[in-house]
C-alpha cells in the first residue's frame, strides 16, 4: 500500500493516543476524549506495518504505567489500543476486497470491544484484586438510592414502590446487552473518526457507509434461531445456567439490531419516495408505523434481513 507510514510518523500518531489517555485521567473535565483514544491506533493499524502495532502497544503500556498506574495502563491497552489496532487492520484488509461489507469494521469491532472488556474485567479481578462489576454495582446502587430519595422528597409518585436493589438487579441481568450496545457505539465512533481524519489529511479516501445502507451480517434470522434453540436445549437438559436471563439478553439484542435495520430501511425508502414524489406512500408508512411502534419497525427489519428489499447485498456477506 503506497500510503504506509514509517516509524517517525507512527511514533507521532502513537504519541497523540498517549496524550489523549493522559488528558482523560488528569483533566476530568475532558474525560470524554477517552472515546477518541483508540482512533490514533486504528490509523496505525490501517497505515503501518505489524511491527509498529506491537511497538505502539508496548510504548503506550510503559508510559502510562509509570505516568499514571499499572491498572490504568492495562485498561487502556486492552480496551482502547488493541480494539483500535484490530479495527484499523480490518479497514486495511477491507480496502483490498472489491465487494467487502461496508459495515464489517463496525461488526467485528463490536466483538473485539466486548471481548476486550471481558478480558480486562478478568485481569483486574485476578491480577489486581479489583472486582469492577461489584464496584460498578455498588456505585449504581448508591446513585439510584439518592435519586429515588430525591424523587420521594419532592412529592412525586414516580419512585413509589421502586427500590434501588431491584433496579440494580435489572441492570445486572441485562449487562451483556449493555456491553454489546456499548461495544457497537465505541466501534462506530472509532471507525467514523478514523475515516474522517484520513479523508481530511488526504491519506486515504475511505468510503463511509451511509446509515440507510445498514445491513446485518450473514443470515441474522438463522443465527438468532440457532441461539434460541441452544438456550431451549440447555434449559431442557437442566444445565445450571440462567437460561431465562440468556433468553432475555438475546431478545433485547436481536430486537435492537432488527430495529436499526428497520429504521435504515425506512430512511432508504423515505429518500426514494421523496425523489419520486410519492407522498402518499410516506404518509401510509408513517401511519402504519405509528400503529405498530418499535415492534413493527423491528419486524420490518427482520423481513428486510430475509428479503433484502434494497438489493444492497452485492458484497460478500460475512
Amino acid at each position: 500500500m503506497d500510503n504506509k507510514v514509517r516509524l517517525p510518523h507512527a511514533s507521532l500518531i502513537a504519541t497523540l493516543g498517549i496524550l489523549l489517555a493522559l488528558i482523560s485521567v488528569y483533566v476530568p473535565m475532558l474525560g470524554i476524549v477517552s472515546l477518541a483514544i483508540p482512533v490514533p491506533y486504528a490509523i496505525i493499524g490501517t497505515l503501518a506495518d505489524r511491527k509498529y502495532y506491537v511497538l505502539s502497544l508496548v510504548v503506550t503500556f510503559f508510559i502510562l504505567m509509570f505516568g499514571v498506574n499499572p491498572i490504568y495502563s492495562v485498561s487502556i491497552c486492552i480496551m482502547s489500543v488493541i480494539p483500535g489496532i484490530v479495527i484499523g487492520s480490518i479497514v486495511k484488509h477491507q480496502m483490498n476486497e472489491e465487494y467487502a461489507n461496508k459495515f464489517e469494521p463496525i461488526y467485528m469491532g463490536t466483538i473485539i470491544v466486548v471481548a476486550s472488556m471481558i478480558v480486562f474485567f478478568f485481569i483486574a479481578n485476578v491480577v489486581f484484586g479489583t472486582n469492577i462489576l461489584n464496584e460498578f454495582t455498588k456505585a449504581a446502587k448508591d446513585i439510584m438510592a439518592v435519586q429515588l430519595d430525591i424523587i420521594t422528597k419532592s412529592g412525586l409518585d414516580l419512585g413509589e414502590g421502586l427500590k434501588a436493589d431491584d433496579l440494580v438487579d435489572y441492570i445486572r441481568n441485562i449487562l451483556p446487552t449493555i456491553l454489546l450496545l456499548q461495544g457497537m457505539i465505541i466501534s462506530f465512533i472509532i471507525y467514523y473518526l478514523e475515516a474522517f481524519i484520513l479523508r481530511r489529511v488526504r491519506r486515504l479516501n475511505l468510503q463511509i457507509p451511509k446509515f440507510e445502507e445498514f445491513y446485518l451480517p450473514g443470515n441474522a434470522i438463522m443465527v438468532s434461531f440457532v441461539f434460541y434453540l441452544l438456550v431451549m436445549l440447555m434449559d431442557a437438559m437442566n444445565v445450571k445456567l440462567h437460561t431465562d436471563l440468556i433468553m432475555l439478553n438475546l431478545q433485547l439484542v436481536f430486537n435492537f439490531m432488527f430495529m436499526i435495520q428497520g429504521i435504515s430501511l425506512g430512511i432508504y425508502y423515505f429518500k426514494k419516495w421523496m425523489k419520486e414524489g410519492t407522498i402518499k406512500m410516506i404518509f401510509m408508512s408513517v401511519f402504519i408505523l405509528c400503529i405498530f411502534g418499535f415492534t413493527g419497525i423491528a419486524f420490518v427489519g427482520m423481513l428486510d434481513s430475509i428479503m433484502d428489499f434494497r438489493k444492497i447485498r452485492s458484497y460478500k456477506s460475512t
